[in-house]
């Protein structure tokens, strides 16, 4: 027998006449056949009368399907019961065989009292690991029969039985001690009444689990029904379990025993194939009649046509003219039979080849048998995978019949595979169970998973979808498949360097065509008709000038695709636009994720991280050398407009690689999100998905290194020039005259200049001192949307500017207490709000009022009017203005200019509770957090190539990878544009 889950063959390998439910009947069939090899003489014991031929031991395999322990086996399995070492004297032997096969029989005159054994019996039901026991030499025991089905909740009963009680007659001693029990707690009117008759015993085999909350919960291995004449004891004394396993008794519904059997034999079923040499029935069953009657010799066995032939011919293939039921020796028996299948082999041979004349009249009967092994008729209900190629005759089957809504193929696992199966068993992590084991070496433990119907849920009514594993060498329709796709009724599917199936869905009609186009076909369109070279250079005319956002490569080619990419589009100034390298490589990456091998594709991403990430060094490195960190000693003094221009014309590169980063992070994470996906149905564990999930990790915490390295040294270098530009907000008086002529001038100049384009507000109605400051934000405002810089990393950027800014003018204005007066604050506000205004107009107002809203609340006390400020009391100030530190607020009153001669008043003083200790300086190291983005990218590749620009260079290279194929063939099959 195959081992759990395997196809297995029951019916089609054992004699017609072993599947007779009846004993008697059994062996009386068997014995107008041929004598068994298993068979023994009949007795002089009145037991052993009743059996005319009885096979030497029932089989000791309980497995779900086995009907009862009488029944026969062809094999000699012995798991996972053991059987007990056989007694002394035969005669015993002989008489517990006729007790156990003896139907019917009574057994209450054999009743004893126990005595002495009776109470060591229940002394030993003490231990509650023991389900049963029976006293060494005596005839009595003791058995627990779990009653779950009768009470839900109930435990078990124990009984004291001999070996002559039936499980019938136990049945009724359980429903009697439950029924019992029940009308003792309950009015004997409701008391609900059971029938022996719908109960059937059960014998479990299984073991005690101790599960993690402590309690023990029973697992059950195989289990089967026994028959209401067999008795119990005398199986328990008779088979054993294997080591680590016990055995315990259960009463089962019958309806719910057949039910469950029934569902549990159509999964074994759909698990199996139909075999070429199919042993079809031996004729029709009782109750036939009709044209399934009259053609019943088409479906008769070989060996019943082979009897057939051996009557009609002489018995021409053994000389023995004794026949079979005759034969007083077994092995000759076995002999007869062998040299009957050796007949019908060679039979069969010769009946489908060419042979002489004279040899044909010897073998024609035999053409009618080869027949009805080739009549094989497909399922009409269910989807079926036929044969076209194997790899080992003996072991392939003709029809795979998917029985189940998903089927998985694959083969036998060796020792070493089923002991890492059952590890991650006991980690949670179940692997899928295979449906058809096929016998070819290069294939995977699990290679193939086909869905249909209730396991695609998301999918049409009918449709199949098929997916390697990975690693799975598949081909559908002749083209290597790497991931899930449709499956169509007529497609071909291959496995491996050997298999070959045609599937087909008997429900689908008319049934299609078959999907895969003819060798002969392909070659006459493409390469013998001149015709079919005019049209391989249109269509590649037409890809290369496609609007798609598709750039196919070959997988050798990849590395060189990679290079061109970065090489030519490595700076703002290539001309591909400001996202060239996000968008030529995200289409790269989608081909190598829908089209080539899985393995393939963290590979690509982690080399194209690497690559961007040499290039931003290379970038920081030179930006550095122009831009020093420390200050050199002949700069001390203000920075001018030029400078800042400059500035920003350097950090072009820089914000242009963290744009096309951030780009690349958002598409990168989706990829992997749908790897993982596919990935849902591997085996949990593989360390070959660890590794790509490692490199796809890998390749991400490289693109958030130069996000972070390019945000810092954009964000370091302007807020570096706007340290020594902030104190001109604090010291400018947008009142003087100077300042106003100054501004009238500015104006002047600007009237008669345009205002370029994507440019914001002017700002050159401002002060001149003020402007500078201005300035460094349109600059970062400019270099962002050139850059097409996300709008989460966007508000980032300047969240970080105006956090310095409030930071910096916040501990300069109390640092000097010499502006906390109403005139001085008055013009700090003004000067703060022509900044607020300015960054409003341009669509960065929210972000600086959130961020600068500690330096608006403190310029806003001190503009408070002298007369009014006096009058406050420290807790009215307080709570007016709650962002201000008890330290901060009593620095700014006890220094107040309020006059030369004024002490401050005495409202003015804090509680004595109040705690001053603290800073009255803000720490830069308070700032915002960098929040890497995760969210759609918004390279949409669905859509047309979005530019003129992108489209060049996608035009550019197709064409660069077209000649790389070219340079590869020979000079006579190249293809001219």
């Amino acid at each position: 027998m195959e081992g759990p889950g395997s196809p297995r063959v029951r019916k089609l390998h054992f004699p017609v006449g072993l599947w007779i439910n009846s004993p008697r009947k059994h062996f009386a069939k068997l014995g107008r056949r041929w004598p068994s090899a298993i068979s023994v003489k009949s007795t002089t014991s009145s037991d052993a009368t009743s059996l005319h031929e009885a096979p030497s031991a029932p089989s000791s395999s309980l497995s779900n399907s086995t009907p009862s322990l009488a029944s026969p086996s062809p094999t000699t399995s012995s798991s996972p019961a053991i059987l007990r070492p056989r007694p002394a004297g035969p005669q015993s032997r002989t008489k517990r065989l006729s007790n156990l096969f003896l139907r019917g029989r009574s057994n209450s005159d054999r009743d004893r009292a126990v005595g002495e054994t009776e109470r060591d019996i229940w002394a030993h039901s003490a231990n509650p690991a023991s389900h049963h026991y029976l006293a060494p030499g005596s005839s009595s025991g003791l058995i627990k029969i779990y009653g779950d089905a009768l009470y839900s909740g109930a435990n078990y009963r124990s009984l004291l039985a001999n070996i002559h009680s039936t499980a019938r007659q136990l049945i009724v001693q359980v429903i009697t001690r439950y029924t019992e029990r029940e009308r003792e707690d309950t009015d004997d009117a409701v008391v609900q009444r059971h029938s022996p008759e719908d109960f059937l015993l059960c014998d479990v085999i299984g073991k005690p689990v101790q599960q993690p909350d402590g309690a023990i919960k029973w697992e059950t291995e195989c289990r089967r029904s026994v028959a209401p004449w067999e008795c119990p004891l005398l199986l328990v004394d008779m088979w054993r379990p294997k080591d680590g396993f016990e055995r315990r008794f259960e009463i089962h519904r019958k309806d719910d025993y057949e039910k469950e059997e029934r569902e549990k034999e159509k999964e074994r079923e759909g698990h199996q194939g139909v075999r070429w040499r199919n042993r079809m029935p031996s004729g029709p069953e009782e109750g036939e009649r009709g044209h399934r009657g009259r053609n019943s010799d088409l479906r008769r066995s070989i060996s019943d046509m082979n009897l057939s032939l051996r009557r009609r011919h002489g018995n021409h293939v053994s000389s023995d003219p004794q026949g079979p039921g005759n034969r007083p020796n077994n092995s000759r028996g076995v002999q007869d039979r062998k040299n009957i299948v050796r007949a019908s082999r060679a039979e069969a041979k010769v009946g489908w080849t060419n042979q002489p004349a004279s040899d044909e009249k010897d073998y024609s009967s035999c053409d009618l048998e080869v027949m009805s092994q080739s009549l094989i008729l497909p399922p009409t209900d269910r989807p079926y995978f036929l044969l076209l190629q194997g790899y080992d005759q003996s072991k392939d089957f003709v029809l795979y019949i998917m029985a189940g809504h998903t089927h998985v193929f694959g083969r036998k696992p060796t020792v070493k595979e089923r002991e890492k199966d059952r590890e991650r068993e006991r980690k949670g992590k179940k692997p899928l169970k295979v449906d058809t084991f096929l016998s070819a070496p290069d294939l995977l433990i699990r290679h193939l998973l086909v869905r249909r119907d209730a396991a695609v849920p998301e999918a049409a009514t009918g449709q199949a979808l098929m997916r390697p594993f990975r690693g799975g060498a598949v081909t559908h329709n002749g083209v290597a498949l790497y991931r899930e796709t449709v499956l169509k009724p007529g497609d071909v599917v291959g496995l491996g360097d050997h298999f070959l199936f045609l599937y087909r869905d008997p429900r689908v009609t008319p049934a299609p065509p078959l999907a895969l186009t003819l060798p002969w076909q392909a070659d006459a369109s493409a390469t013998c008709c001149p015709s079919g070279l005019v049209d391989r250079q249109e269509a590649l005319k037409l890809y290369l000038a496609s609007p798609e956002s598709v750039l196919k490569f070959h997988p050798r080619h990849a590395d060189d695709l990679l290079q061109e990419i970065i090489s030519k589009n490595s700076s703002p100034d290539s001309g591909g636009g400001p996202l060239a390298p996000a968008y030529l490589l995200s289409i790269m990456i989608d081909h190598a994720a829908k089209h080539l091998d899985p393995a393939l594709t963290p590979q690509i991403l982690l080399k194209s991280a690497n690559l961007i990430k040499e290039i931003v060094w290379d970038n920081i490195k030179e930006f550095g050398d122009k831009h020093p960190t420390q200050n050199s000693t002949e700069q001390e003094g203000e920075i001018s407009t030029p400078n800042v221009q400059k500035l920003s014309s350097d950090l072009r590169p820089l914000m242009f690689w963290m744009s096309n980063a951030t780009e690349l992070l958002n598409f990168f994470q989706v990829k992997v999100e749908n790897m993982e996906k596919e990935w849902e149905f591997e085996a949990p564990g593989d360390p070959v998905l660890t590794a790509d999930m490692d490199t796809c990790s890998e390749a991400l915490a490289q693109l958030d290194d130069v996000i972070m390295h390019t945000f810092q040294q954009c964000v370091y270098h302007l807020t570096k020039t706007l340290y020594s530009l902030l104190p001109a907000l604090l010291d400018t008086n947008p009142f003087s005259n100077e300042e106003k002529e100054k501004e009238k001038d500015g104006a002047r100049g600007a009237e008669g200049e345009e205002k370029k384009e994507g440019e914001v507000d002017d700002e050159s109605v401002l002060p001149p001192k003020v402007a500078g400051l201005v300035e460094v934000y349109r600059c970062s405002l400019m270099l962002s949307r050139e850059a097409c810089l996300s709008p989460p990393l966007t508000s980032q950027t300047f969240g970080y500017l105006f956090f310095f800014t409030n930071t910096s003018l916040l501990n300069t204005l109390l640092e000097r207490d010499g502006l906390f007066s109403w005139s001085r604050a008055v013009q700090i506000r003004t000067n703060l709000d022509l900044v607020l205004d300015w960054l409003q107009g341009a669509g960065l107002g929210d972000i600086a009022s959130e961020f600068m809203k500690k330096l608006s609340v403190t310029v806003n006390f001190l503009c408070i009017p002298k007369t009014r400020l006096i009058q406050s009391s420290w807790a009215s100030l307080q709570e007016e203005h709650e962002l201000l530190s008890p330290a901060q607020l009593h620095h700014l009153l006890t220094h107040y200019k309020l006059g030369p001669t004024r002490a401050p008043p005495a409202s003015w003083a804090p509680p004595t509770s109040t705690d001053l200790s603290g800073d009255i300086f803000e720490s830069f190291l308070d700032h915002p957090p960098l929040i890497l983005p995760n969210e759609t990218p918004r390279l949409d590749l669905s859509q047309p190539i979005p530019s003129s620009e992108l489209q060049k260079e996608v035009t550019r290279l197709r064409t660069y990878l077209w000649g790389l194929d070219q340079d590869e063939l020979p000079a006579n099959q190249r293809t001219r544009l």
